[in-house]
């Protein structure tokens, strides 16, 4: 199916292909047993196809010049570049000397111990995956060039919100109904799966994803992306309510990723809001945010007034899930996770110990200690320019969506 799309898909039509392949993250369109059963997943395989497209349409300068200085993309390409010497030249440069906390396919039996530094499969997966995402980059950034390509890129991340709906309702469905399982179909990549179990009573919805934290970091992007369309009053019914089904799958999803990632994400765009309405003079969809907030405390009101048991009951279960996470066995194991990478890092004098050698529970760790102090300084030059860098003309009809995107970049980023 991946192939066949990329053999007779458009550009257009490739840029559809590409983001509905994205919800496929279970699934594998090929397992690599010599390398201990990686995968390559659906999104992945169709990326050379995407990228053959741009050059196609925008030719090698045109591609090239998406990564030329001082671009985002040109930040972008260091920090791969970085990141691939890294994972030859590290493992090798600190061998023995420091410890790692690792998941080796050749030695999957041995899990995530503490073991001596030394070249893993990751250092080659992982530099795959990083320069799959400057390929990424480049694609897109040369087939949205194209006039009218902005409409489709909106588009097509708003099919994948609304697929992903549908995967959230099924999945749903197959736990409460007794309906049989379709979601396993595309939970082929051969990843540990943790679904329909439950926990403090619900079920922990996990999509077409291998777990809820899973589902919960893929799915609350969308929802920025959407809800900041409907804020932006583009394709306003069909994005709201697509948020609207979003943000109700993230509340019951159980994941402590759903709720301290939307936590933060809904105080960051509250604080956008009220600035936009400090510099602007108003704040947009203001009306309809306060009915809503209204309707959403009458509800909630009602249901504690008609039984006053169920706050202990949402008091228990958040204290499950958010506030005693890390005293779990999880959370112990997690941290010990970051307290390892960060060990990584100063016994490496910052340089870190190479790009897939290292894992840990925590984005700026897993930088500091896989990259170290210069990758992740690329990495922030990066960011800076993906935010700050000038958008297109605000007049123009297509001005939302890079700002949509960004927002669904901070809560990526986020989750």
């Amino acid at each position: 199916f991946v192939c066949a799309g990329g053999l007779l898909a458009s550009g257009s039509r490739a840029l559809y292909l590409q983001m509905v392949f994205c919800l496929f993250g279970a699934a594998a369109a090929i397992a690599l047993p010599a390398l201990g059963g990686a995968t390559i997943t659906p999104a992945v395989l169709f990326l050379p196809f995407l990228l053959a497209r741009a050059l196609g349409e925008r030719g090698l300068g045109g591609c090239l010049r998406q990564v030329s200085f001082p671009n985002a993309g040109f930040w972008l390409l260091l920090l791969v570049v970085w990141g691939v010497l890294s994972a030859y030249f590290l493992p090798r440069t600190f061998a023995g000397q420091v410890k790692i906390l690792t998941v080796d396919r050749y030695a999957m039996d041995l899990g995530a111990t503490l073991r001596p530094l030394y070249p893993v499969s990751g250092n080659l997966t992982q530099s795959g995956y990083a320069l799959g995402a400057v390929c990424a980059f480049v694609a897109m950034r040369a087939l949205l060039l194209r006039k009218g390509r902005l409409d489709d890129f909106r588009d097509a991340v708003l099919l994948l919100a609304g697929l992903n709906c549908l995967a959230g309702v099924v999945n749903l469905a197959e736990f409460h109904l007794g309906l049989p399982s379709v979601l396993k179909y595309v939970r082929t990549g051969g990843y540990a799966i943790f679904e329909n179990y439950e926990l403090a009573g619900l079920m922990r919805l996990s999509g077409t994803f291998t777990e809820a934290s899973a589902f919960s970091g893929f799915t609350l992007p969308l929802l920025a992306f959407s809800a900041t369309l409907w804020l932006n009053k583009v394709r306003a019914g069909y994005s709201g309510t697509l948020a609207l089904i979003l943000l109700l799958l993230l509340l019951i999803s159980t994941s402590t990723t759903a709720y301290v990632g939307l936590t933060t994400y809904l105080f960051c765009l509250t604080v956008v809001l009220v600035w936009r309405g400090f510099v602007h003079g108003k704040i947009p969809r203001m009306g309809p945010l306060i009915y809503g907030g209204t309707l959403g405390l009458m509800a909630i009101s009602s249901v504690i007034l008609y039984d006053p048991g169920v706050v202990t009951r949402v008091a228990e279960f958040f204290e499950v899930t958010v506030v005693n996470k890390l005293q779990g066995s999880s959370g112990i194991e997690r941290s010990s996770w970051n307290e390892q990478a960060w060990s990584n890092f100063l016994d490496t004098y910052g340089a870190g110990v190479g790009l897939g050698s290292a894992r840990a529970s925590s984005f700026p760790l897993v930088l500091l200690s896989n990259v170290g102090a210069f990758g992740t300084l690329l990495f922030l030059v990066f960011l800076s320019r993906v935010f700050l860098g000038i958008g297109p003309n605000r007049a123009l009809p297509t001005a939302a969506v890079p700002r949509d995107a960004r927002q669904a970049v901070l809560a990526g980023l986020i989750s």
